[in-house]
């Protein structure tokens, strides 16, 4: 005779196991997983730094102070890099300032943005 019953609490049995995962999150273009960072300490392209971005991110901030990448300047061609650089840090500290409503400082650094608009022309 068929028990039914059975059959309902082997199921369960199969569902109150431990779950575990062998597929490991691949990069989508190069096919690199974690563990290959992991023991090489290097990604096989740019997607890989989106693809796993939360687990590097802490493994950056400890290495380096930051996580982002400014690169390096060429010292005989940089100048216009260089510019272009302090008139982005500028406008994102005029954001900051007037977040916080330090009108001041953000007039200040309106006037230095608008002389670096004058003299890129």
């Amino acid at each position: 005779m068929y028990d039914l019953f059975s059959d309902l609490f082997d199921a369960f049995d199969i569902l109150s196991q431990p779950v575990t995962y062998s597929e490991e999150k691949k990069c989508p273009v190069c096919g690199r997983t974690y563990s290959d960072f992991s023991r090489t300490g290097k990604f096989g392209c740019g997607e890989c730094y989106k693809t796993f971005r939360p687990s590097v991110s802490s493994v950056l901030r400890q290495i380096h102070s930051t996580t982002s990448h400014t690169g390096k300047i060429p010292s005989k061609s940089g100048s216009s890099i260089k510019k272009q650089r302090l008139y982005n840090s500028l406008k994102a500290q005029l954001q900051e300032a007037v977040k916080n409503e330090n009108y001041e400082l953000a007039a200040k650094l309106h006037k230095e943005i608008r002389a670096m608009e004058n003299d890129l022309k």
